[in-house]
């Protein structure tokens, strides 16, 4: 149990170190708690509190491999240095194809709540 505890506060520090050092983390955090605020003011169904959570859960674990592969390259080669240039190119795209795909199952998803929104008033 203690090791566990201890391998939890670990990840907690992870979280923390981002939030402080990562603006896109910031960022995405906001974008997060704005779609969940959508997802209740719409009152969403299970299924798409199920695609909302993955996709938040995607795109900030996305975000944080990024951060820890661009870390480790920063350690490993402080100058630069062409195949780490591709490595941290390639951990961004990974990021920004992730929020794309949660960007579009959010408009699939909000898009009609709005559009009937709209209707009603």
């Amino acid at each position: 149990m203690k090791k566990f505890l201890k391998s939890f506060s670990h990840a907690l520090n992870g979280l923390q170190h981002a939030l402080v050092q990562e603006q896109n983390f910031r960022i995405e955090i906001f974008c997060a708690f704005l779609t969940i605020g959508f997802a209740f003011v719409f009152n969403i169904n299970k299924i798409e509190w199920f695609i909302v959570i993955i996709n938040i859960a995607a795109v900030l674990a996305a975000e944080l491999f990024n951060t820890a592969i661009e870390n480790l390259c920063n350690m490993v080669h402080k100058t630069t240095h062409p195949i780490i240039k591709v490595v941290k190119d390639v951990s961004a795209a990974a990021v920004v194809i992730t929020a794309l795909c949660a960007f579009i199952c959010g408009c699939i998803i909000f898009i009609p709540y709005f559009f009937n929104l709209i209707k009603s008033l």
